[in-house]
């Protein structure tokens, strides 16, 4: 008589193959939901920026990062983040966005995320908005209104006088040996020829540090007035 076959592994159960795919749909989901929720985050709420240059130095500096808040209006004193794409002559910085098929996926691939390649954006802190008369220079500085703010410049800084429009912005850089804000841009073939930037190019405002470490934490806020060297 022979014995029944046996087998060297025993079936595994429906119920448990099942499990196994329905643990990687849940992960899947939790993962979309979550890349989902980072991109809506971004996108309305907050959003981290590089720091690319020494302009804001001492109060940020070159390699630094930050998180912006893309809420509310900016007050005098913020540190905002600009987008100066068209309202400041320079480089198109998405030349080759459209090229091909790589050019493509990669514009569309950034602009889900909340990526625009083509901006152009800088640091600055509002010193002067809608109907006030920014001058320069006295005593080597600016004046809003008659006050003196940021920091002194150069013997040589072009003098000019005008009034901010409404619902624009005048930024300036705390330092003035690398700035690019609107005082560096009067006359400098900017949008309104005044340097200003209008409120909806306005990215956000800058509301912590968040890197490195050993620096993170809320800026300094100095008032208009305030008078720092570069």
């Amino acid at each position: 008589m022979t014995s029944p076959a046996t087998h060297d592994t025993d079936p595994v159960p429906a119920t448990t193959a099942g499990a196994g795919s329905s643990h990687a749909r849940r992960i899947t989901v939790l993962l979309a939901v979550g890349v989902l929720t980072v991109m809506l985050v971004r996108a309305l709420l907050l959003q981290p920026y590089a720091v690319a240059t020494d302009s804001m130095s001492p109060t940020l500096t070159q390699g630094e990062r930050v998180l912006v808040a893309k809420v509310g209006a900016p007050a005098v004193g913020d540190v905002v983040v600009a987008d100066v794409t068209t309202a400041w002559p320079g480089p198109d910085r998405s030349t080759h966005t459209g090229d091909g098929f790589i050019g493509r996926a990669l514009g569309s691939a950034s602009g889900a995320v909340g990526i625009d390649l083509g901006e152009k954006s800088v640091l600055g802190r509002v010193v002067a908005v809608g109907g006030d008369e920014v001058a320069c220079c006295t005593s080597g500085r600016l004046t809003v209104d008659g006050h003196e703010v940021g920091p002194r410049l150069a013997e040589s800084a072009a003098p000019f006088r005008l009034t901010v429009p409404d619902g624009r912005y005048f930024i300036l850089s705390d330092t003035a040996a690398s700035a690019s804000d609107s005082r560096t841009h009067v006359g400098a073939g900017s949008e309104s020829t005044d340097g200003t930037i209008a409120a909806d190019a306005i990215i956000g405002t800058v509301v912590t540090r968040i890197w490195p470490l050993g620096r993170m934490g809320g800026l300094s806020s100095p008032t208009p007035s305030t008078t720092h060297e570069p």
